[in-house]
C-alpha cells in the first residue's frame, strides 16, 4: 500500500470577501493518504462501518473543493491534491458497494484514519468562509437572523467554578429563593436555562418545543390559566422570569413583544449550580471545559469535543436505556448517538440539531440515524434544526407514533417525506421552515388529525399524489399554517378561495416564489383596467367577491404576492377580525382598494407593516385616519411613495410614541 502526506499550508490574511471578513487560517497538515486497493483485497465481510467512513470522507473533501474556489489565496496545489483524493475516493466507492466489504487489516486503517482526516477538512472548511451570496443553498427568508448567522458557541469558564464563593453572593440567594417559590414545572424551565452559555439568545419557539417534549407544556397544569395553547404558555412562564429579573429580553425594535431572552453571569451561574445540586443537568466541573455526562436525571447534554470523548467511542454508554434527553449544545458530529437508538426506549427528547439562530454547521449521517430512529418508541419531540445532511425523513422514522414536535427547520437539503407520514399519529407541529428542496407534501399528510401547527407547506405543479392546499381543510384543528406558491396561476383569489374553509386557522403566511408568471389578464387589468374574455374569467371575477378569510385569522402575511390591487375580500374596509397585517416584496401593488372609504373602517388591524412595496402609494392621513384607525404600531422599509409618516430612523412608529 503506497502512502502519500501531502502537506496543505494555507494562510489568508484578514481581508474583505463579497462582504465578508476573512479569519486568519494556519498552516494545516492533513495525513490524507491515497489508497491502493488491489482487488485481493476485496472480501465478503459484513462490516458497513469502513464504507460509511469513505463516503463520509468523500462528500467533505468535495464540499471542501467547492468551499476553495471562492478563496483566492487557496494554492492551486491545494485543488490538485484535492480532486486527486476525490477521483480516488470515488474508485475505491465503486470497487467496494457491490458487495459492501473489505480486507480486514483496511478497516481496521480506515477506522482509524479516515474519521480523524474527515474531522480535519471540517474544521478547515469551518475557517474558510463562503459569501452568503455564492452558497448554492440559501436560508429561506423567513428563516435568517439579524446577527448574519457567523458566531459559534464559545462555553467559557463561568463564575459557577467557585461554588462557595458564589454561595456567599447576595444574587445567588436572590435566585434560589426565587426558585424556590416556582412550581416543579417553572423549576425545570428556569433550569433549562443553564445548558445555554450566558448572555446568549434563546429563542421562544425553540423552548417551548424543547419543553412540549419534556411534558411540561401541552398539559394542563394548576399553576396555569385555564385553556392555554403552548405559545401562551411559554409565554406566561417567561413573563414570569422576566418579572423576577431571572432573566432578561432580547431588545428588537422591530418587534412587539420579545421572542428571545438571555440571562447574565452571575444569575446563569447560579442557576448552573442550582442545576446541578438537583441533578438536572450536568456539564460543568472545576478547571474542566463542558462536558457530556449523563445528569441523575437522566439528561445529556452534547457539547464541543464530545464525539472524541470515551463515552461517545464505547459501544455502549453506562445506563443508556434511562436517558430521557439528549440535547446537542455544541457538538458538530453528534451521530455517534446511534450506539444509544437500540436501547433508548425512555428517550423523550433528542435534540441533534442546532438551537441557535446561526450557521453553525452540524453533519450526521443521516441513513444511519433514521434507520434507528424506530426504536425510540416514547419521543415526544425530534429535532434535526440547520443539519444540512438531512435529505429525506424515512418511513423507519414514521414509526414515532408518540412524536408530538418535528423540527426540521433549516434543513434546506430535504427533499421528500415519507407517503406513510400519517403514522406519526400524535404529532401537533410539523416545521419545515427553511426547507428550500421540499418540491411537494405527501397527501397522506391530511390524516394527522391532531395537527395544528404546519410551517414550510408547497404550492406547486407536481403530481396528483402531491397535497393540495384545498385538502388541508380535513386538518380541523389546525391553526398555523406557512406555505410558499410555486404555481403559475396560483394568485391571492385562488389562495382565498383554497382557505376560505379553515375553519380553526389563526395565523396564515405565504411566500410566492419564482414559479409564479403573471397571466395575460393580470397584465390587461393593471394597463386598461379591461378583462379579457377568456375561458372561466368573467366568472372568476364576478364570484371573488363572495369569497372570505377564514372568520378565527388574528395574523396575516403575505410576501412576493403578484397582484397589483387586494382583491374585495382583502380591503381594510372588509376585514375587520385580524389583527396583524404585514404585506411585503410585491413589485405591482399599488393601492389597497379602488376608493378611499367615506368614513373610518372598523377595521381591527393594530399592527401593521408594509415593507418593500416600490408602487405602493398612500399617506398617513389614510392609513390612520381612514384603513386603520386603531393602529398601534407601524413599520414601513423601502416604500418610497408611503408618505407623511411620523416615523422614527428606524421606520417604526409606536402609539404613544414622542414621534406621534
Amino acid at each position: 500500500m503506497e502512502e502519500h502526506t501531502p502537506e496543505l499550508p494555507v494562510l489568508l490574511t484578514s481581508r474583505s470577501t463579497g462582504g465578508e471578513t476573512m479569519q486568519e487560517i494556519t498552516p494545516v497538515t492533513l495525513p490524507v493518504t491515497a489508497i491502493s486497493l488491489p482487488s485481493p483485497y476485496l472480501m465478503n465481510l459484513s462490516d458497513p462501518e469502513p464504507v460509511n467512513l469513505i463516503r463520509k470522507l468523500q462528500g467533505t473533501l468535495s464540499r471542501l473543493k467547492r468551499h476553495q474556489k471562492y478563496v483566492k489565496s487557496l494554492q492551486s496545489d491545494v485543488e490538485a491534491e484535492l480532486n486527486k483524493q476525490v477521483d480516488f475516493l470515488s474508485k475505491v466507492v465503486m470497487e467496494v458497494e457491490p458487495s459492501g466489504t473489505l480486507h480486514p487489516s483496511l478497516s481496521i486503517w480506515i477506522r482509524n484514519n479516515l474519521e480523524d482526516v474527515t474531522k480535519k477538512l471540517l474544521g478547515l472548511m469551518s475557517k474558510v468562509r463562503v459569501p452568503r451570496d455564492k452558497q448554492k443553498k440559501k436560508p429561506s427568508p423567513d428563516y435568517q437572523d439579524s446577527d448574519g448567522g457567523h458566531r459559534g458557541i464559545i462555553c467559557l469558564p463561568g463564575i459557577h467554578e467557585n461554588e462557595e464563593d458564589l454561595k456567599r453572593l447576595p444574587v445567588f440567594r436572590y435566585v434560589r429563593g426565587k426558585f424556590m417559590k416556582l412550581s416543579n414545572e417553572m423549576q425545570i424551565c428556569l433550569l433549562s436555562f443553564a445548558v445555554f452559555p450566558e448572555n446568549q439568545e434563546v429563542n421562544r419557539t425553540m423552548l417551548m418545543y424543547w419543553w412540549i417534549g419534556e411534558g411540561i407544556l401541552g398539559v394542563q397544569r394548576g399553576d396555569l390559566p385555564a385553556e392555554f395553547k403552548p405559545e401562551d404558555s411559554v409565554k406566561y412562564i417567561l413573563d414570569e422570569f422576566l418579572m423576577q429579573k431571572l432573566i432578561e429580553p432580547v431588545a428588537n425594535k422591530r418587534k412587539v413583544e420579545p421572542n428571545s431572552y438571555k440571562m447574565t453571569p452571575f444569575v446563569h451561574s447560579s442557576v448552573v449550580l442550582l442545576s446541578k445540586e438537583m441533578g438536572l443537568f450536568d456539564m460543568y466541573r472545576r478547571g474542566e471545559k463542558p462536558s457530556m455526562r449523563q445528569s441523575e436525571l437522566n439528561k445529556v447534554c452534547l457539547v464541543e469535543g464530545s464525539s472524541s470523548q470515551a463515552e461517545a467511542k464505547d459501544k455502549k454508554m453506562y445506563k443508556a436505556e434511562r436517558i430521557e434527553t439528549v440535547f446537542n449544545v455544541s457538538e458538530r458530529y453528534p451521530d455517534f448517538i446511534f450506539k444509544w437508538f437500540s436501547m433508548g426506549n425512555s428517550m423523550k427528547v433528542l435534540y441533534l440539531g442546532r438551537w441557535e439562530r446561526s450557521e453553525r454547521e452540524v453533519e450526521v449521517d443521516s441513513r444511519r440515524v433514521m434507520k434507528n430512529l424506530s426504536s425510540m418508541t416514547r419521543l415526544r419531540f425530534l429535532s434535526f434544526q440547520g443539519i444540512s445532511t438531512i435529505q429525506n425523513f424515512s418511513r423507519s422514522a414514521c414509526k414515532l407514533s408518540r412524536l408530538i414536535v418535528l423540527d426540521l427547520r433549516g434543513c434546506y437539503n430535504l427533499e421528500q417525506l415519507p407517503n406513510d407520514i400519517d403514522k406519526l399519529k400524535d404529532l401537533v407541529y410539523l416545521d419545515m421552515t427553511g426547507c428550500d428542496a421540499l418540491e411537494s407534501i405527501p397527501m397522506r399528510l391530511t390524516r394527522l388529525s391532531r395537527l395544528e401547527v404546519l410551517k414550510g407547506f408547497v404550492v406547486s405543479d407536481d403530481s396528483e399524489i402531491a397535497c393540495k392546499l384545498t385538502t388541508l381543510k380535513r386538518l380541523v384543528k389546525l391553526r398555523k399554517l406557512s406555505l410558499t406558491i410555486d404555481r403559475g396561476d396560483f394568485g391571492l383569489h385562488e389562495l382565498i378561495v383554497a382557505i376560505e374553509s379553515f375553519d380553526a386557522l389563526e395565523r396564515l403566511k405565504v411566500r410566492w416564489g419564482s414559479g409564479f408568471s403573471l397571466s395575460k389578464k393580470q397584465q390587461e387589468n393593471d394597463a386598461g383596467r379591461t378583462i379579457e374574455k377568456q375561458e372561466g374569467i368573467e366568472e372568476s371575477v364576478s364570484k371573488s367577491f363572495k369569497h372570505h378569510l377564514p372568520k378565527k385569522l388574528k395574523k396575516l402575511d403575505l410576501q412576493r404576492f403578484p397582484d397589483s390591487e387586494l382583491p374585495d375580500c382583502l380591503q381594510p374596509q372588509n376585514i375587520l377580525s385580524l389583527e396583524k397585517l404585514h404585506l411585503g416584496s410585491s413589485r405591482r401593488l399599488k393601492r389597497f382598494g379602488g376608493s378611499l372609504p367615506e368614513k373610518p373602517t372598523e377595521y381591527s388591524v393594530k399592527v401593521l407593516r408594509l415593507t418593500c412595496l416600490q408602487k405602493l402609494k398612500v399617506e398617513w392621513r389614510e392609513l390612520m385616519g381612514t384603513y386603520f384607525p386603531k393602529m398601534a404600531f407601524f413599520e414601513t422599509y423601502e416604500c418610497p411613495r408611503v408618505t407623511f409618516c411620523p416615523f422614527d430612523r428606524d421606520g417604526i412608529w409606536r402609539r404613544g410614541s414622542h414621534y406621534g
